[in-house]
């Protein structure tokens, strides 16, 4: 006999019992039920918080900022006139309750109570401070493609300690008012722009070594100083910032702070460069353009006149590139930011414009000039001093 039929024939008798067969395995049990779980149902946000708001209390214009932490609704907001942070502190529950304190928390000012329509994000309520109550509504800033700017304020004044006799300012002053952005596609660019989120801020910003004087104030004379930070234009998501000042110490004319212009692109956050925009470099083209642009000082020689201009100093608007200089024209000094605006037609039709610039955007879809169209328009001197 094969090994092999021996090895079956074993199996077979151990597999038998009483000359019969054993009875075949029992089926396998069944895999236990799995009980599927109920789905979690998502709750609808109680108020999407936007990055700003604007509206009314009691009928004054307002500014704000909202943030959450959980049930925790904080911020700040600022009546328009005054242009001073407040601080707000609450809560926002599942009702759409809305609860807020002004102020600070040793010395409250005022108490918001109303809800949120969890539709448009708005809310409404009642504004209650001492004896004094009445209606507030905030609604959210939509982003688009033009800024929305709020004035901000600072100002403090100390008197001289010990003034000296020919002092003819007694005091030291110094005031500000300066932009904040609303309206920006991007939070975080906002903030970086703004210098400031959601948390209060009252100092200052502009010109801190004026202020920090006015703050100490010590002997001798005075001062009075100011400084002011204005939109000029938003376009395209780009918004162009200008600043200026005057400071006053006594003498016998008050004295210019520093002057300066810039467009920012407002979805970097970062001021636009002469790289962002032009090819080559066309100072010289300007210069012949502001050159025909000073009737009232004929002997101002080139080289003078390009003393004032820098290739750098120059803003964005919707129609052209506005290039200026200090002091420009000679005689109108005091009207820094004056200069010849050059449009983006002329600029794509010679060749100046990038063609892949991150802000193209600015001059998208405008016409190349005809040929023959001149750089520089003759100036409109009806109206220069406006």
């Amino acid at each position: 006999m094969r090994p092999t039929t021996v090895w079956i024939a074993a199996l077979a008798i151990g597999c038998t019992r009483g000359g019969e067969a054993a009875p075949p395995p029992p089926d396998p049990a069944p895999p236990p039920v799995l009980l599927a779980r109920p789905a979690e149902v998502q709750k609808p946000d109680p108020c999407p918080l936007a990055a700003g708001y604007r509206g009314t209390v009691l009928g004054h214009r307002v500014f704000a900022r909202l943030g959450r932490d959980g049930s925790r609704l904080y911020g700040r907001y600022f009546y328009e006139h005054a242009g001073i942070d407040l601080r707000l502190d609450g809560s926002l529950s599942g009702a759409n309750a809305v609860q807020l304190t002004e102020g600070e928390p040793d010395s409250q000012t005022g108490r918001f109570e109303g809800t949120c329509d969890p539709a448009s994000g708005a809310m409404d309520g009642t504004w209650t401070g001492g004896p004094t109550s009445g209606p507030f509504h905030l609604e959210p800033i939509a982003p688009g493609e033009v800024a929305l700017a709020a004035v901000r304020r600072f100002e403090v004044s100390h008197r001289v300690h010990k003034p000296d006799p020919e002092a003819r300012i007694k005091s030291c002053s110094y005031s500000e008012s300066r932009v904040e952005l609303f309206g920006l596609r991007d939070a975080q660019v906002e903030q970086s722009i703004n210098r400031q989120g959601l948390e209060p801020f009252t100092g200052a910003r502009l010109e801190l070594p004026l202020a920090h004087s006015a703050e100490k104030c010590g002997d001798g004379f005075g001062f009075e100083a100011d400084a002011q930070q204005t939109l000029v234009d938003s376009f395209r998501e780009l918004a162009t910032l200008e600043q200026s000042g005057s400071i006053d110490g006594g003498g016998a004319h008050p004295g210019e702070l520093a002057f300066s212009r810039v467009t920012i692109d407002l979805r970097t956050g970062r001021p636009v460069a002469s790289h962002d925009v032009f090819v080559r470099n066309l100072l010289r083209r300007v210069l012949e353009c502001a050159a025909r642009a000073r009737p009232f000082d004929e002997e101002m020689d080139a080289e003078d006149l390009e003393s004032h201009f820098d290739p750098a100093s120059f803003d964005l608007t919707e129609t052209g590139v506005h290039f200026f200089g200090h002091d420009y024209p000679h005689v109108m000094a005091a009207l820094d930011g004056q200069g010849p605006v050059i449009g983006y037609d002329v600029l794509l039709r010679d060749g100046y414009l990038r063609a892949d610039s991150p802000i193209k955007r600015a001059w998208s879809g405008v016409t190349p000039a005809p040929k023959g169209k001149d750089w520089c328009p003759a100036p409109d001197w009806s109206t220069w001093w406006k």
